[in-house]
């Protein structure tokens, strides 16, 4: 019997000490799992930082440094964007309304009726764009310097304004020529170099596609009008060149084309007052500020 309690007492121990030791290896299980699940996250938390410290850097570098310039050329070169970081945006509305601009422009100078053009401008206090011929540069150079000094920008209208030797060459190096002779006149003469041209009787359908790519890879813009007031045909008849612009003047940018002509001076107070009536402001070519205004809507030019 006492054998038989003794024995019974050490089976209990041992069992005891078994359940002890399942406990003991339980618990550090347990803790094992809890540092590893700690670690784990501390890896991930790690990982975590140093990819959004990398993005960040990357982020910052992108933000302080230029990009390649290949990035910059290559949709300049296609006409998507211009290289005028300084360019000034025109504002479409002022107090609530929509600002009209009408781009005043005289084609064929300069002339004996040069002067007289200036004057009913300054009248206004409006300036516009001369488109001049080059074989008439140095034959009326006090007016080119004067419509400078005034403010009207010198744009370029071909050396000969002869259509044959313009558009009938079969390529545009004659064009294109013509016009860099004259840009050096000018450049001569006033120490300006303008890159605004015009094309004699309009751009289209003369100019094609190519021929275009030819004119912006010489550095010049192009205008053509978006208001034709037929000036040249209406000779003695300044009334109906009147009329002419008062029926075609309805956009919020207009560019009005114009010749040296003697019944354009008599037409161009009343044309400047219908305009001022209608809330036309006036502006003048900036080549900071150049926009599109060609019929094909080449963005290139």
């Amino acid at each position: 019997m006492r054998v038989q309690q003794e024995t019974t007492r050490d089976y209990g121990n041992v069992i005891h000490s078994v359940s002890r030791k399942q406990t003991h290896q339980r618990r550090r299980k347990i803790r094992y799992g809890r540092l590893s699940v700690a670690l784990m996250l501390l890896v991930l938390l790690v990982a975590g930082l140093t990819y959004a410290f990398i993005g960040m850097t990357h982020w910052i570098k992108t933000l302080i440094a230029p990009p390649p310039i290949a990035v910059i050329e290559q949709p300049a070169k296609l006409g998507m964007i211009q290289l005028t970081p300084e360019a000034k945006e025109e504002p479409a509305r002022f107090l609530g309304q929509v600002r009209k601009v009408a781009y005043i422009t005289f084609d064929d100078g300069p002339s004996k009726y040069t002067h007289q053009l200036l004057d009913i401008l300054k009248q206004h206090e409006a300036k516009a764009t001369f488109f001049m011929v080059g074989h008439q540069l140095y034959e009326y150079p006090d007016a080119v310097k004067r419509l400078y000094k005034e403010g009207s920008y010198p744009g370029l209208h071909s050396m000969t304004h002869n259509y044959n030797k313009l558009y009938k060459s079969g390529g545009s190096a004659g064009f294109v020529n013509e016009y860099k002779k004259e840009q050096k006149m000018v450049e001569k003469l006033l120490g300006f170099k303008p890159n605004l041209i015009r094309a004699p009787y309009g751009s289209s359908p003369q100019i094609g596609e190519a021929f275009r790519g030819d004119i912006a890879s010489a550095g010049f813009k192009l205008w053509d009008w978006t208001t034709d007031s037929l000036d040249w045909k209406y000779a003695g008849q300044p009334d109906k060149i009147i009329a002419r612009v008062s029926n075609s003047v309805h956009r919020d940018k207009e560019v009005i084309l114009m010749h040296e002509r003697e019944q354009t001076v008599q037409a161009l107070p009343s044309i400047m007052k219908l305009l001022e009536d209608r809330g036309y402001e006036f502006e003048v070519y900036e080549p900071n500020a150049h926009w599109v205004v060609n019929f094909s809507g080449d963005t290139r030019l």
